[in-house]
């Protein structure tokens, strides 16, 4: 498990700095925002320690941590820190460090974990766009604060350069801010908080599922029902009035089994309501395939083509749980978009399915992580089709995932 500490945070930075500063450079400057006394910018031990997880920060840092004004230390890493990073590997420390933060089990959702701006770890999640001074120095301060960095190693030696490089076909979801609106980040963290409630909210049309209740603030005067997210087991949630949602808490397991059979049912409604927005979704994959401009191939490039279980050829639970939706929903529209387009001789299958084993096999080569290896493809396709329909080729790979093309099945 990955967990946010000086040595992982400082490790991410080294990796992506640039290539004229050392790492005991990069490491004392830092350390100098809050401890101007404190100087190791030429001692190589000392930062090595650090960096790697063996040793606690010295107590002329942490105790001068708390007390620091946090906006001076914002900028003092806007016209000390940014200068000394690579600036094409700005986006990529971003994302690994929010994947770290959201990696720690041991930070809860509502910790406050960059002290600039007061964002927890469930705002950091939910955000894309940052004011990169502030996002340094508040994670920064955090780990001084917050975290011993002493025997941190295993979870250092996860950060690698493979590691960064995994995020490069992530890097154009990043945006960087030259400030902050006036959008307070309490409110903010809310929305992060009650993504959840939304989804369950559209699938009872805004209503408590128990009682018919509608959910809301009424236009007048103060009467609210609040909407409650209520766990009825490890994998289903119900939304409820307040009133619904303390009767709960002494129902009886017929009246839990008897809501959890109605969410079911409204599941199922809510998958029906979306049935017409598969039947566009399966022509717009239709429409990417007839655009698809073959790769050249090579003849030892072998296909395939019995399916096996993504279970068993994915590992990346995120990774797997897309796949698995996209297969589920639209596998037999790809086949049979496919044997369709061949029929009219619009198509060769063969030699795009080659296409696409060749194109993974050259992401591997390149690439470790099964969810970078994912988002290559899809991008290439993207490109190769004129850039249009995002999510048919997001489902296209899928179903080259499910025949083999895309990753090998792993061995018993």
């Amino acid at each position: 498990m990955k967990k946010l500490c000086f040595g992982s945070y400082a490790t991410v930075l080294t990796l992506c700095k640039a290539k004229s500063v050392t790492q005991k450079r990069l490491c004392g400057t830092i350390l100098l925002s809050i401890a101007p006394n404190y100087d190791i910018r030429e001692d190589d031990g000392t930062t090595s320690d650090l960096v790697r997880g063996k040793k606690n920060l010295s107590p002329i840092v942490t105790e001068n941590a708390p007390t620091v004004d946090l906006r001076t230390v914002a900028d003092y890493f806007k016209h000390n820190i940014l200068s000394l990073l690579d600036s094409n590997k700005r986006s990529h420390i971003v994302l690994a460090l929010k994947d770290i933060v959201a990696s720690d089990d041991t930070i809860e959702p509502d910790t406050i974990v960059e002290r600039v701006n007061g964002m927890t770890k469930a705002t950091i999640a939910g955000r894309n766009a940052f004011v990169l001074e502030d996002f340094l120095a508040g994670l920064f301060l955090y780990t001084v604060v917050n975290v011993e960095n002493r025997n941190c190693q295993e979870s250092i030696r996860e950060i690698t350069s493979e590691y960064i490089q995994s995020f490069e076909t992530q890097k154009t979801i990043i945006d960087f801010l030259t400030a902050y609106s006036n959008f307070s980040m309490g409110i903010a963290d809310e929305i992060a908080i009650n993504t959840r409630a939304l989804v369950l909210l559209t699938e009872t049309s805004g209503k408590c599922q128990k009682c018919g209740r509608p959910l809301g603030i009424k236009k007048e005067g103060n009467d609210v029902n609040y909407a409650k997210v209520v766990h009825l087991s490890e994998t289903d949630d119900v939304i409820l009035c307040v009133d619904c949602e303390r009767e709960m808490q002494n129902a009886s397991e017929d009246d839990k089994l008897a809501l959890l059979s109605d969410k079911h049912y409204l599941e199922n409604l809510t998958a029906a309501r979306n049935a017409t927005s598969l039947y566009t979704l399966q022509n717009q994959i239709e429409d990417v395939l007839r655009e698809v401009n073959l790769m050249d191939v090579t003849d030892d490039t072998r296909l395939k083509i019995e399916p096996v279980k993504v279970e068993k050829k994915v590992t990346e639970k995120r990774l797997k749980e897309r796949v698995l939706f996209d297969v589920t929903q639209l596998y037999e529209g790809v086949n049979n978009a496919l044997d369709r387009l061949a029929g009219e001789n619009k198509l060769n299958v063969d030699k795009f399915a080659k296409s696409i084993k060749r194109m993974y096999e050259d992401a591997s080569e390149s690439l470790s992580s099964q969810s970078a290896i994912y988002n290559l493809l899809v991008e290439t396709l993207f490109e190769k089709t004129g850039r249009k329909y995002k999510e048919a080729c997001e489902i296209i790979i899928s179903y080259f995932v499910q025949r083999c093309e895309v990753f090998d099945e792993i061995a018993e």
